[in-house]
């Protein structure tokens, strides 16, 4: 029985389930005037049963759809509050009677005047009022979602379909996305773009393919940037076609890139009925026209052109077979007015369309605008007519094709044999017009296939000149007798080549060759002082291929001057030339004439000493010393030795900068010795050992074409000893020391090595007996080297050395017995002093006179060192060599091939191989061929064959080394 004044629960649950069916009675009621397609509320509402319901107030969705209040209840802010009687307490306590007794079973709770399971009710799920969201079920206390959805902001959700949680809780897809398989997929007609999902069928930026952006203008139709053409007329696909009309008050569409300010345009539509080349041209027309034909897909221009040959405009396209585009007619600056547009198609490509007769001159014409384009050449362009004939040479020479006289900016190009042969030459405006040009040298009977096209497209009438080179007569002109005279002229004549080599210079430039006839003896000047170019100036006597007179480039600047002594009725050849093929243009010739003195001009005898004072002010310039500079004036004498012996002539006291020469009898002798600036100074010496009568021509130059003036030539026999005529005599002994000084001395040899102008003494030394001598200056006190001559000063040098481990010097040589040397002791570059002479004799073996005999042993492997051995002989391969070396003769045992090489040497080696002694014919010679500075050598040798091996060392290198000798692999 229940407590008085307690409901039992099957009260409490009939209240509620009545409470509950008045609501849903209520609900039907007024849900049956509610739209049944409602999906969603105003703020502040929420759906309950398909009725918008105000779950704030309502006490029958009271917080949330289905939450009921007890019937004394009302429903405020979402909560049930009021007094509920039928609880016979205070609507606080809602678990329990007022005198504590339980209104519900156990493990029921009591809420909202229900007594509900709070692990499984979904309004009440872990508590009164936690309502689980609609499709969550409540399961121990907890809301769940169903196998398969997850869990997103507060409901369920199925990831791999839901466009809000796409994958993942965060993942939303675009508004143009649909979520499939838990990835957000563009919708069906739209493509992933870098992300973003677009229609290529309509996207500019996306036109038929991602990235596929249109240019500026262009709309995307069907996947396609197309332009929006405008008003145009349709003249179908015929050809050939005339279509007349007129630009005045017409619109301008596009704007032509050919024009610099356009007008207004027409434009039409035409169609290609098949492959080829078509015509456009405004031929006729009463205004400047221009014309353009472009794609009728993207409106890009394909042609476009302003007066071709006039103020007409023409243009040609290669179009394919239904191919259609926009032909626009415009005006050029704004010009308007009434045209005539042609359209025909061109015929097809044909190669050669004709040939040229060989009787020359020649001139073809045709018109290209109506031709195919057979060829591209190679200085050409593309898509443009030609025309192309053959020619063949009726003999050898030079022939010149050119395009003079044609109506547009022609390309020529000339090809050997056929259209398909190597091109010979191309040529796009010479002389910087729009004539092309091609001079080509023929043989007899040659063909070859002249091309006219066009530069950049251009086309029309043409004129195609043949014709045959003349070379000029040699020479051309003629310059008399006259002088002085100037001539004037040109070399830059259009074809000229060059045709005379220069003897000086390269002269590749063209030429103009003159004659001239001397009126009398004299020296004649000729020079191109005053030319436009750089110029090479050549005589020649008698004709064109005669010996060479003179020869000169750039004696004045870029100028030249040649000088001749020429006899009276004498004719010469006089050419001005170009220094390089591309030196050419206007020039000047200047002829003058000097009278010439006697030469010698004075006698000095046989006097020494002497002073003579002189000067070169008024003098002319003949001859031309060895040393210093051309171009000064000179003094000339004669000077007869009186005695055997060392001569010193000099210069010094003179007033200008001045070069001293010794010729061999006369003027036109040869050079005995030259100088300029003796001693660092402007003033020139020169030591000359003479016999006696000997007569020398001596010549007082200047060392430039400024320097002339006052001179003094001084004359003087060397009484001393120490020289080349009066050497001193050491003997045959050694070893021996001797000591001197060079100050005072006569600088009479200019040694092989080293840079000396400084004095020497001479000794002499006879060999008592063959072998290899020392001879060193250790111990002077200046700069020395040292020298050693066979016989005289005059003799072979047998060696010569500066700076022997130190300013001094030491040179090997290997004498015979009885052979007599000269010892040269000198400076380096104009030192003197105290000298220490040493001469002695190498008594070690493996020099060229001790050589070590290896026998014939094979293979053979030898150690030894090259240190402290003397430098006798210089290998070939290598310059400035003076390491020491060791010598050995090899016996070949059999006939073939032998590999000789230093490898496992400790130095950088130098390998050569002679046949009879050091000085034999060298058989090799190597350098660093085996790896890390070891040589060498593979030869073939025959049986019993002696050789001489030299182990030498690289520049001053020397030690230890190994030598093998072994036979190569067959």
């Amino acid at each position: 029985m229940s407590q008085p004044g307690s409901r039992s629960r099957f009260e409490l649950s009939s209240t509620a389930l009545w409470l509950t069916a008045a609501v849903l009675l209520a609900c039907s009621v007024s849900c049956a005037h509610q739209d049944s397609s409602i999906v969603s509320c105003d703020d502040g509402l929420a759906l309950c049963g398909g009725a918008c319901i105000d779950t704030q107030a309502d006490p029958g969705n009271c917080g949330d759809c289905d939450s009921v209040c007890a019937s004394e209840q009302r429903c405020e802010a979402g909560e049930c509050v009021g007094e509920d009687k039928g609880a016979g307490g205070s609507g606080d306590d809602l678990g329990s009677s007022g005198t504590g007794g339980a209104l519900c079973a156990p493990g029921l709770a009591l809420c909202s005047g229900d007594c509900v399971d709070l692990d499984i009710h979904p309004h009440h799920c872990g508590g009164c009022g936690q309502a689980c969201p609609i499709g969550q079920p409540c399961e121990d206390g907890a809301c769940r979602c169903d196998v398969g959805l997850a869990a997103c902001d507060g409901g369920c959700a199925d990831l791999s379909n839901d466009r809000l949680h796409c994958g993942s809780c965060e993942v939303r897809c675009a508004f143009n996305q649909t979520c499939m398989d838990g990835a957000c997929l563009c919708n069906e007609g739209l493509t992933d773009c870098d992300g973003r999902c677009v229609a290529l069928a309509s996207d500019p930026a996306h036109c038929g393919a991602c990235g596929a952006a249109c240019d500026a203008g262009l709309v995307c139709q069907a996947g396609t940037c197309t332009c929006i053409v405008g008003e145009h007329e349709d003249i179908g696909a015929t050809v050939p076609q005339v279509v007349r009309g007129t630009t005045l008050d017409a619109d301008t569409y596009f704007g032509l890139a050919c024009v610099a300010a356009g007008s207004t345009e027409v434009v039409y539509r035409f169609t290609a009925e098949e492959l080829g080349t078509y015509r456009f041209d405004t031929a006729g027309s009463s205004y400047d026209t221009a014309i353009a034909v472009l794609g009728f897909a993207v409106c890009d221009e394909l042609a476009c052109n302003d007066d071709r040959g006039g103020a007409e405009a023409g243009a040609s396209v290669i179009l394919d077979e239904g191919e259609g585009v926009l032909v626009v007619v415009s005006g050029y600056n704004g010009a308007q007015g009434d045209f005539v547009l042609s359209i025909d198609r061109a015929a097809p490509p044909v190669c050669p369309v004709g040939n040229i007769d060989p009787t020359l001159p020649r001139a073809v014409s045709g018109d290209t605008w109506a031709l195919g384009d057979a060829l591209v050449p190679s200085c050409g362009s593309v898509d443009t007519p030609d025309a192309s004939y053959t020619f063949t040479a009726p003999h050898a020479g030079r022939y010149i094709f050119d395009t003079a006289g044609s109506s547009y900016d022609t390309v020529l190009e000339l090809r050997n044999g056929s259209c398909t042969g190597s091109v010979i030459s191309c040529n796009n405006n010479i002389s910087a017009g729009t004539t092309s040009r091609i001079v080509a040298n023929l043989t007899a009977g040659q063909t070859v296939v002249a091309i006219v096209d066009g530069f950049a497209g251009e086309s029309g009438p043409f004129t195609l000149n043949v014709t045959e080179y003349v070379p000029p007569p040699c020479p051309e002109l003629v310059l008399g007798t006259t002088f002085p005279q100037q001539v004037t002229g040109t070399t830059a004549i259009l074809d000229r080549e060059s045709a005379l080599p220069a003897p000086c210079a390269s002269g590749g430039g063209p030429e103009v060759a003159y004659a001239f006839t001397a009126p009398a003896d004299a020296l004649y000047t000729f020079d191109t002082v005053g030319s436009a170019f750089d110029t090479v100036l050549h005589l020649h006597d008698g004709t064109c291929s005669g010996p060479s007179l003179g020869c000169n480039d750039d004696s004045s600047d870029l100028q030249s001057q040649v000088k001749a002594l020429l006899k009276e009725g004498q004719t010469i050849v006089v050419v001005v030339d170009g220094y390089s093929g591309a030196a050419s243009g206007a020039f000047t010739l200047n002829v003058s004439q000097t009278l010439v003195p006697p030469c010698p001009q004075i006698d000095l005898g046989s006097t020494a000493p002497q002073t003579v004072t002189g000067t070169t002010a008024e003098a002319v310039d003949i001859l031309r010393p060895t040393c210093g500079n051309a171009g000064g004036r000179e003094a000339t004498y004669s000077f007869t030795a009186p005695v055997t012996g060392t001569y010193i002539f000099d210069t010094f006291g003179s007033s200008f900068n001045t070069t001293l020469a010794a010729l061999e009898g006369t003027c036109s002798g040869a050079t005995i010795k030259c100088n300029a600036d003796a001693a660092g100074g402007q003033q020139s010496r020169l030591t000359l050992n003479l016999e006696e009568e000997q007569t020398i021509l001596l010549l007082v130059d200047g060392d430039s074409a400024s320097a002339s003036g006052d001179f003094t030539l001084n004359v003087d026999r060397f009484a001393g000893g120490g020289t080349c005529s009066a050497p001193i005599d050491l003997g045959s002994g050694y070893p021996q020391v001797v000591t001197g000084s060079t100050v005072e001395q006569p600088e009479s040899v200019t040694p092989t090595c080293g840079s000396s102008s400084a004095p020497e003494m001479i000794y002499s030394f006879t060999a008592p007996d063959s072998g290899t001598y020392v001879f060193n200056t250790f111990g002077s006190s200046f700069d020395t080297i040292l020298q050693i001559l066979n016989g005289s000063c005059r003799g072979t040098s047998l060696g010569c050395n500066d700076d022997s481990g130190g300013p001094q010097s030491r040179v090997f040589a290997d004498l015979t017995a009885g052979q007599t040397v000269f010892i040269a002791v000198d400076g380096r570059g104009t030192s003197a002093g105290d000298y220490v002479l040493q001469v002695d004799r190498f008594r070690g073996p493996g020099t060229c006179s001790t050589a070590i005999a290896l026998g014939s042993e094979l293979p053979l492997t030898r150690t030894g060192t090259t240190s402290s051995h003397p430098n006798a002989v210089s290998p070939s391969c290598v310059t400035g060599s003076n390491a020491p070396e060791m010598v050995f003769t090899y016996t070949a045992p059999v006939s073939g091939r032998y590999v000789i090489d230093t490898i496992g040497s400790s130095f950088n080696t130098v390998l050569h191989v002679h046949t009879s002694g050091c000085r034999g014919l060298e058989l090799g010679c190597d350098d660093s061929s085996g790896g890390s500075g070891a040589s060498r050598l593979i030869r073939r040798f025959n049986a019993g064959q002696v050789i001489t091996v030299v182990v030498d060392g690289y520049g001053a290198a020397s030690g230890n080394f190994t030598l093998h000798i072994s036979p190569a692999d067959p």
